[in-house]
């Protein structure tokens, strides 16, 4: 008797302040609902940062002819808001397309589980037929992402044209799109050009299987056609390596490497069994407890002992103040303190005036280049900088007229600073920059265009605005063209700085965005801009993001 494995994987919202129990829970009791297949609790185990249980459920398949066993593994780490789950399942005959899913017979579709891929798994197919133009455009980008993501885990078929016959797909494994010609052609704008969906039937196969995309441009789509695709994709899972994550799981690698259709050697005692379960459980579970206690031991024990050193420091520095002037060091410190308001006045104003006399020096020098006569160009130079009633006008403004520019930054962590006292300051500063970026990437783009090297003034922005080119209306020292080491390499501080650009800067859709111009350097929120200069591809720089200062690893 042969063995055919298969897996998929997810993830499963929380439930309850103990959701694992819950989860099991609502399974067992779905079986004692059905009773058309059995399901054996094998128990759970905690290491103090995570809690897993497996559970074992069984049937035959079409009049007896096979057996199939499944091993659902759950895992919870503490404050994850959702729970982990893996469904490894064998047969006695090859899996196809047409076998009922596991996890539809076991009622895991119920539980609100979703695919690796974040697609829930509850419906066979998902029309989006007659959608709007704004419901297209949100599910194109999300599904445009989870396709092209090495992660997936789950295949995706997507269909245009209607077939011979129903196709289900297999819930959790094989999801069905199903849907009209404008989405499909929204869809392909978000894809590379590799993975395009044709007028017909494209499956997306998961990277992890190695197996090509089947494409299928007939109209009308054969139903055999459709089916024997899925059921060779299914049958390759069989030949792939377990998830990393949960191929080093104990209780998972053992049972996907053993032959869950052998019988035992000998029928060992059912009542001795049983009490030998609840007792490893028990132990287990006694052991997770002694792992906590010890380490809140042990974190209560160093608290105690920081806490005896700050108060033996504190009645030092007590006895230190005790023997000071209190009414003269007060005194002092408000001298201090207007002295520091005053110095911040005039740095204001010192910035200000700095900025005004930059952008003058942009203008002129911008206009001297086409002009003789500088007359009008003096005039305009001393005129005030645009002005704008909110970041929205402005962006809007920038949108409309400056060329070279692809502003994607969203748009509410710009709204929020228009209620900041300083927000008409920094939307004048925000439009000499984009107008800075603007001037770069034209005089850039043009000398390539037309076969010449740029040389180094024009090697960067932080160049084109430190030797004053022309159009350049800010001052060098509020530009940086990379974070700290410390945000590059931290993944969640990095991710905070990833903005959507067009496929042909990136087939991902989306890059990372290091350079930055400070609209406020040091008082909170410390607004920022942040670009990234693609004039050597596209011609463009792209604007992803207008807001407060992100996040870093001092300000969580």
């Amino acid at each position: 008797m042969g063995v055919h494995r298969i897996w998929h994987h997810g993830l499963v919202p929380v439930e309850g302040k103990r959701p694992l129990d819950a989860l099991r829970s609502r399974l067992i009791t779905r079986q004692r609902q059905h009773d058309d297949y059995t399901v054996t609790d094998l128990g759970s185990s905690d290491d103090g940062g995570s809690r897993r249980c497996d559970l074992k459920f069984a049937w035959p398949g079409q009049e007896d002819r096979y057996s199939v066993q499944v091993l659902l593994s759950l895992c919870y780490r503490a404050g994850e808001d959702r729970v982990a789950w893996l469904l490894a399942a064998a047969c006695t005959r090859p899996w196809r397309s047409c076998h009922e899913a596991p996890a539809r017979r076991i009622g895991l579709e119920e539980l609100g589980a979703s695919g690796s891929d974040e697609i829930p798994i509850e419906g066979p197919v998902l029309s989006m037929r007659g959608w709007s133009r704004e419901e297209c455009d949100r599910v194109a980008d999300l599904l445009a992402e989870a396709l092209v993501a090495p992660w997936r885990t789950s295949a995706v078929l997507v269909l245009t044209e209607p077939p011979t016959e129903p196709v289900e797909g297999w819930p959790g494994l094989v999801n069905v799109f199903d849907v009209d010609d404008r989405f499909r052609r929204t869809l392909n704008s978000h894809l590379p050009l590799g993975c395009a969906v044709p007028l017909g039937a494209r499956l997306f196969v998961p990277p992890c299987d190695e197996l090509p995309d089947f494409v299928d441009p007939a109209s009308p789509l054969a139903h055999q056609a459709l089916e024997g695709a899925i059921t060779r994709f299914i049958q390759t899972r069989s030949r792939t390596p377990l998830p990393e994550e949960w191929a080093e799981v104990p209780s998972v690698r053992a049972w996907y490497a053993a032959d869950p259709f052998a019988a035992p050697d000998e029928e060992p005692d059912a009542g001795l069994t049983e009490k030998l379960d609840r007792v490893e459980r028990e132990l287990a579970e006694a052991r997770g407890v002694i792992t906590i206690l010890r380490k809140k031991a042990k974190a209560g024990a160093e608290e105690r002992d920081r806490a005896a050193h700050e108060v033996k420091a504190l009645r030092c520095r007590l006895e230190e103040l005790s023997a000071i002037d209190v009414a003269c060091l007060q005194e002092q410190l408000a001298r201090l303190q207007q002295a520091v308001d005053d110095y911040a006045r005039a740095f204001d104003e010192m910035e200000a005036e700095r900025d005004e006399l930059r952008r003058a020096n942009g203008l002129l020098a911008g206009k001297l280049t086409r002009y003789h006569d500088a007359g009008a160009e003096v005039a305009d130079a001393e005129c005030p900088p645009a002005d704008f009633p909110s970041f929205a006008d402005l962006i809007g403004a920038a949108t409309a007229t400056l060329k070279h520019l692809a502003i994607t930054a969203e748009p509410a962590p710009t709204a929020i600073l228009d209620h900041h006292p300083k927000a008409a300051a920094w939307r004048r500063k925000a439009w000499d920059a984009l107008r800075t970026l603007d001037a770069y990437a034209g005089a850039r783009r043009s000398l390539l265009d037309a076969g010449q090297d740029p040389g180094p003034e024009l090697s960067d922005v932080l160049a084109f605005a430190r030797t004053g080119q022309p159009g350049s209306l800010i001052s060098a020292n509020i530009i940086a063209l990379a974070e700290s080491d410390t945000v590059t390499t931290n993944e969640r501080l990095r991710q905070a700085r990833t903005f959507r650009v067009d496929p042909r800067t990136n087939p991902a859709g989306r890059d990372y965005f290091g350079a930055h111009i400070a609209l406020e350097r040091f008082k909170s929120p410390a607004p920022r801009l942040h670009f990234l200069d693609d004039t050597d591809g596209t011609g463009t720089v792209y604007v992803g993001y207008l807001g407060a200062h992100l996040p870093t690893s001092k300000t969580n």
